[in-house]
């Protein structure tokens, strides 16, 4: 379960859990220096920590049933959000403990993460500014309005938005705010920026973060 970024899905968290499944869950997001965005979400060493035998496998195999299908969580979750063609799904692991890989392109990162995080009721404005040789994706976060109790199929993905990941398809990280930068090409959200979110959240304020680059 969440401890930090759980302030910015608070009205969601009973969405987060399906029954008993546990699973180590990654995204990334990598950016094409026109904004548009390939989000990647691996779902590995998934399987049910159910002690009875039946409903421990009745669990998995309606996990594994529905990732087969294409139908589940993540999968809802990133239709939802309005990709371009269909998601995709690729299973790679059919056997406990599952591993599943789940993507969908989108236009436009700025409009993808806006999208997400409204469907979670917060007052959301996102941008992507190119200056020059330089390009930004910003992302404000509002939390004066209190946060509504209510489920979507985008409460899936933000279980595990405190791993999310930022990688850059062509260029070298020029500047960032809230993140942590790996190696000059790929960023998340840093510790410091989880903590502030927790602490905007109760005072109702607003945060942001924010990642520029260079292409040329």
């Amino acid at each position: 379960m969440l401890k930090r970024l759980n302030v910015l899905i608070v009205a969601t968290l009973t969405a987060l859990t399906a029954g008993c499944l546990q699973k180590e869950t990654t995204q990334t997001m990598y950016l094409a220096p026109d904004g548009s965005v390939s989000w990647v979400v691996s779902e590995s060493n998934v399987r049910s920590n159910e002690t009875d035998r039946a409903r421990r496998l009745a669990e998995e195999q309606e996990y594994i049933g529905q990732a087969i299908l294409g139908t589940h969580g993540t999968a809802r979750g990133l239709a939802a959000l309005g990709p371009l063609g269909a998601v995709r799904t690729a299973v790679l692991r059919a056997e406990r403990p599952f591993h599943v890989v789940t993507s969908a392109e989108f236009a436009a990162a700025d409009q993808v993460l806006q999208r997400v995080f409204t469907e979670m009721a917060i007052g959301t404005s996102a941008s992507f500014v190119r200056d020059g040789d330089e390009d930004t994706l910003r992302v404000r976060l509002d939390f004066s309005h209190p946060l509504e109790e209510h489920e979507t199929p985008v409460s899936e993905l933000m279980g595990s938005f405190e791993r999310f990941r930022l990688v850059l398809t062509e260029g070298r990280i020029a500047n960032t705010s809230g993140l942590d930068v790996t190696d000059g090409t790929s960023a998340t959200l840093s510790d410091q920026w989880l903590e502030r979110a927790e602490r905007a959240y109760e005072a109702k304020s607003s945060i942001e973060f924010s990642l520029s680059w260079r292409v040329r």
